[in-house]
């Protein structure tokens, strides 16, 4: 396995489309690199795939519903604290922790959606999830994406980011060998703004929602591992 030490603004491409599998997965995963991107000029696209309603499926005062609004809210916030006031986002709402299976109607519908944000927009980078973390949706994230630019005849560079891979990865999860180019990104002075964005998705890292005791809530732990100096990401090797 290669391994690269990049500042941001050695990232060339003008127009960066972000897949986040669910709102907080942009913070988490590249808000450092997507906050100097803004800084740089670049034309940024955020595509959340999941409503993010899966969180609290306990609640009974947040319904999924209101939930999935809250998610929606969150990520707009989060955008803003990174510099991204402006920058476009779609969001597909497919139900988290149930994306559609590939061969059925909804999947078609979904990828039909994908596509269409693909070729909307035309990145020349996309920023995917990992493309085996461990999490189903991201794994489905990075297949819908790369199924939709192929769709839609581009053939953008690629950095994959993983969430839950260092956490709770398998084995065969990882990179194997000659497989990938790991890249890490310096992100300097975009650290606080990255930290600042996290906090917006306050459903996901405080007590917002007390009336669930099974609910997922980020710990101290993961965000730490995430929300360091060092942003890493993954480069398929030719």
């Amino acid at each position: 396995m290669t391994e690269t030490l990049l500042d941001p603004g050695a990232i060339d491409a003008r127009r960066v489309l972000v897949v986040a599998p669910h709102p907080d997965d942009e913070a988490l995963g590249c808000g450092g690199l997507l906050w100097h991107l803004a800084r740089l000029g670049r034309a940024v696209h955020v595509a959340f795939v999941t409503d993010g309603g899966a969180s609290h499926p306990n609640s009974p005062t947040w319904p999924r519903p209101r939930l999935a609004a809250a998610r929606e809210a969150e990520a707009a916030e989060a955008l803003a604290r990174l510099g991204l006031g402006q920058a476009g986002r779609s969001f597909l709402r497919l139900r988290d922790a149930d994306m559609p299976v590939e061969g059925t109607p909804d999947h078609d519908a979904a990828l039909q959606a994908a596509t269409a944000v693909v070729r909307a927009f035309r990145p020349d980078l996309l920023l995917l999830p990992w493309r085996r973390d461990p999490h189903r949706d991201h794994r489905d994230s990075w297949r819908l994406f790369t199924q939709a630019a192929e769709r839609a005849g581009l053939r953008p560079g690629t950095l994959e980011y993983a969430i839950w891979l260092d956490e709770i990865g398998a084995p065969g999860d990882h990179p194997a060998p000659g497989e990938m180019e790991r890249v890490d990104i310096a992100i300097g002075p975009a650290l606080e703004a990255k930290r600042f964005a996290v906090t917006a998705h306050r459903t996901q890292t405080g007590g917002v929602i007390p009336d669930d005791p099974t609910a997922f809530r980020l710990t101290e732990a993961t965000i730490e591992r995430l929300a360091g100096p060092v942003e890493t990401f993954w480069r398929p090797l030719p």
